[in-house]
């Protein structure tokens, strides 16, 4: 009976978390064009170092699917792979480097998240499905490193508050 109730609750928390990642990226969102700031991978983030890698992918995945749907865009598949590799790449960095001081992983895992989803996969998507000069996709970088500095303050001040520790357990 204990094991089903966690995998309700976590199944809970892992839905909260895509619903926030929804939010957070098509509501709460500043576009300039082709490059935008939001906080949209910041729930697949918490989801990876929180629970794994395996379930950062899929924060990242299925938010970026349902919020491209209720946004009214057709689902790219390389863009939603690079939101789900941002929780995956972050979450398997978190579990390879436990000996580190907690902002030193936090920072380290962010920004490998985000440099492969981010800066590797989604710029190769939008250089193959949206034919983006390589020259334009370069002024993608500055965002994607501002977003995983942010990130990484918000995720690490998360995760020194007991109740966020809590919610994994």
């Amino acid at each position: 009976m204990n094991h089903s109730r966690n995998s309700v609750r976590k199944l809970t928390v892992l839905a909260l978390l895509i619903a926030m990642s929804i939010v957070f990226a098509r509501v709460l969102s500043i576009s300039t064009g082709f490059v935008r700031f939001n906080l949209g991978s910041l729930p697949t983030l918490l989801a990876a170092v929180l629970f794994g890698p395996v379930e950062g992918f899929a924060v990242g995945a299925v938010a970026d699917m349902i919020g491209g749907i209720l946004s009214g865009y057709a689902i790219n598949p390389l863009i939603t792979l690079g939101a789900g590799a941002i929780g995956l790449t972050a979450g398997l960095v978190w579990r390879t480097l436990p000996s580190l001081r907690l902002g030193l992983r936090t920072q380290i895992s962010v920004l490998a998240g985000h440099t492969v989803g981010s800066i590797i996969i989604n710029s190769l998507a939008l250089h193959i499905f949206y034919n983006y000069p390589w020259s334009v996709l370069a002024a993608r970088i500055p965002n994607a490193l501002i977003l995983a500095a942010v990130n990484t303050v918000l995720v690490r001040l998360l995760l020194q508050n007991k109740t966020i520790r809590g919610v994994a357990q």
